[in-house]
């Protein structure tokens, strides 16, 4: 049996206020718990709806396109199933891993007064912080914020880092694209768009995890590369006599 969560716990699993798991159950995006007395129990089923709804927050899905999203998903299949495959993606998106700040926090990882509420705006206009119900501030990924402030404290300003984020999500996009093209047309089966049930999705979300761990290696290792052939070109004009 997997583990079970009172309301506070799961929303503390999840990084989400409580209010929002109230929210979500009340727009339908969340099966309710099982009731035990007037205690509600809510299990792993739960904590990977949520985290799947943060990712496509994140990436600029609405809660009312999400719910759209999840009744195609769920269309002609059981709960279990469904569940089966949250999951699936749940692990695929692993090693992505939110943290909620306060307000206060947040700022104290970056030089004094260098974030400002213009800069605040954009961070969240480019999906890399999210406000709280409860007045907080998700941050969907903490290695963003840890590059971010290791960047500021070498002295970048915050404008220019979110100038380069910028630049390099479209960078970074084409090259996912590129995987996820290869990803259809040599992994998956021909006919998989027509045919595909539980089990075959479940396959390929854990083929496509691999694919991404893959991806993540070849990229760190070209960017290494370059980063050394240019900055070794560039050090050796700065340092020619």
């Amino acid at each position: 049996m997997g583990s079970e969560y009172r309301l506070d716990e799961l929303a503390r699993q999840a990084d989400v206020a409580s209010t929002t798991v109230r929210l979500y159950q009340s727009k339908g995006l969340l099966a309710p718990p099982r009731l035990e007395g007037r205690t509600g129990w809510y299990d792993d089923s739960h904590l990977s709806r949520l985290r799947l709804i943060a990712r496509l927050q994140t990436e600029g899905h609405s809660l009312a396109g999400i719910a759209d999203l999840l009744e195609q998903w769920e269309q002609g299949r059981s709960l279990d199933a469904v569940i089966g495959i949250e999951s699936e993606l749940d692990a695929l998106l692993g090693g992505v891993h939110a943290i909620v700040l306060e307000p206060a926090e947040l700022l104290a990882r970056f030089p004094p007064e260098s974030m400002t509420p213009d800069l605040m705006q954009r961070a969240v206009a480019l999906g890399l912080v999210q406000p709280t119900d409860d007045g907080k501030v998700r941050v969907g990924d903490r290695r963003f914020l840890e590059t971010g402030s290791a960047l500021a404290e070498l002295g970048i300003p915050l404008e220019v880092i979110l100038d380069e984020w910028e630049a390099l999500v479209a960078h970074t996009d084409d090259v996912a694209g590129r995987f996820i093209a290869i990803f259809e047309t040599h992994l998956a089966p021909d006919d998989w768009r027509s045919r595909l049930d539980n089990e075959d999705a479940r396959a390929l979300a854990a083929t496509l995890a691999q694919l991404q761990a893959t991806a993540r290696q070849v990229l760190v290792a070209a960017l290494d590369a370059s980063v050394a052939r240019l900055g070794r070109e560039r050090l050796g004009e700065l340092i020619a006599p």
